[in-house]
């Protein structure tokens, strides 16, 4: 986005690599959630954004959460705030089916477009009665979760039962107590007053992930790409290597639901392309950016200089394409899955050359979250015996050789 003409201020927590990269103002988000809020609303006061762009799902949330206490008056320009989250998300009805993707799903029925069969399961007996007439595998899923972390695929009765138990509980008042205590933050406990998020079971697919991401405005798509998933981190996380395709079908889903929600922003869309069929049954929505929003084939496809364009940017020149090849191996996911991957050598590697530090800091993976309280101290704990054995042995032992590693043709030293 600031390589296109776009001036960026990023709000992330206190150890995150974005701190590195030189074209983006970086401020510090806060630990806890009334921190996060806090910032954000001084933030859009002081600064008078065009747009709020949510990264990830717990950021949507909080801006779900400014809405609300916006639409009760609370804040300096509340008024102001609530239009600034509606010209970025969309029309407010739109909010809740990004969330729930037992909604989504039902939503998209009632329009007409393809999706796997979905029932809801809200007990044993209820999933009992769901697989006496299923066939194996199967896909079972709870809402408001992101990133593949609340979807699971059972190839049995058995380990539908061990999963449905498992994403229930890891929802209930007692996981919301074990954030409290590990993360320190009160704002867990609002999981005691919500519901249950509701667990679905689908009929498995069998074909290829694939994603269509857009940018749009008021309920029109501006620009977007569609990819298919060639290697992913595991069966249900996200894609390390996409290809591009073009898939009219994928598009028209897309746009169909953009226009029916009044969507703005960002918004990816998850498929699954049947084999037998080659039909594209859409099964998620994400109201954020997905991993492929930067990638550009023509002027239809790049999404950020037509966000550009919308805000009146002076947008830079963009290459398009600005990518090398229809295969992408995604940074840094792909070389964290395997760094001898013959991707990185045959595939576009997206690895943004022209902020080194911002690339060592992603030389290894990093944790998808902040260290709680817990881990810092297990990790002191640990200290003390990993330095003395690693004095012990350093008596006995050469140092290891370093070891260089290559990125696309580019020579990378591990120290």
């Amino acid at each position: 986005m600031a390589d296109g003409g776009i001036e960026v201020r990023a709000l992330v927590p206190d150890d995150h690599a974005l701190f590195k990269m030189c074209t983006v103002t970086v401020e510090r988000l806060g630990r806890t959630r009334s921190e996060a809020l806090r910032t954000i609303r001084h933030t859009v006061e002081r600064h008078s954004p065009d747009l709020l762009v949510p990264a990830d799902e717990p950021a949507i949330d909080l801006l779900r959460v400014l809405y609300e206490r916006a639409l009760r008056g609370r804040g300096a320009k509340p008024d102001r705030m609530a239009k600034l989250i509606e010209a970025s998300l969309g029309a407010p009805s739109s909010f809740v089916f990004a969330r729930k993707k037992s909604l989504f799903v039902s939503l998209a029925r009632d329009e007409g477009l393809s999706v796997p069969r979905t029932e809801i399961v809200r007990d044993l007996r209820q999933l009992a009665a769901c697989m006496a007439t299923a066939r194996f595998p199967l896909v079972i899923k709870r809402d408001e979760t992101s990133g593949g972390e609340g979807v699971r695929i059972v190839a049995n009765e058995a380990e539908a039962r061990r999963t449905f138990l498992d994403l229930r509980a890891r929802s209930g008042r007692v996981f919301a107590l074990r954030q409290v205590v590990r993360k320190l933050d009160l704002a867990y406990l609002q999981h005691f007053r919500r519901a249950r998020p509701t667990i679905t079971v689908q009929d498995y697919i069998e074909g290829r992930p694939a994603n269509r991401a857009v940018v749009c405005d008021r309920g029109q798509v501006l620009a977007g790409l569609s990819v298919e998933v060639l290697q992913s981190s595991q069966s249900t996380g996200p894609a390390t290597v996409v290809r591009v395709i073009d898939s009219p079908e994928m598009a028209s889903a897309a746009a169909h639901i953009v226009r029916r929600l009044g969507l703005s922003g960002f918004v990816g869309f998850d498929f699954m392309l049947e084999t037998a069929s080659g039909r594209a049954y859409l099964i998620e929505m994400n109201q954020r950016p997905t991993q492929i929003c930067h990638l550009a084939l023509n002027a239809s496809s790049d999404m950020i200089g037509a966000l550009a364009r919308g805000l009146s940017a002076a947008v830079r020149h963009r290459a398009t394409p600005n990518i090398s090849s229809r295969t992408v191996a995604l940074f840094p996911q792909e070389s964290w899955r395997d760094p001898a991957s013959g991707f990185l050598e045959s595939a576009h590697h997206d690895v943004p050359w022209q902020e080194p530090e911002f690339i060592a800091a992603y030389r290894q993976p990093v944790a998808p979250e902040p260290l709680t309280w817990v881990q810092l101290v297990r990790q002191a704990l640990r200290s003390p015996w990993r330095l003395s054995r690693r004095r012990a042995l350093s008596a006995d032992v050469d140092p290891p050789a370093v070891r260089p590693q290559t990125l696309r043709g580019k020579d990378v030293i591990h120290v």
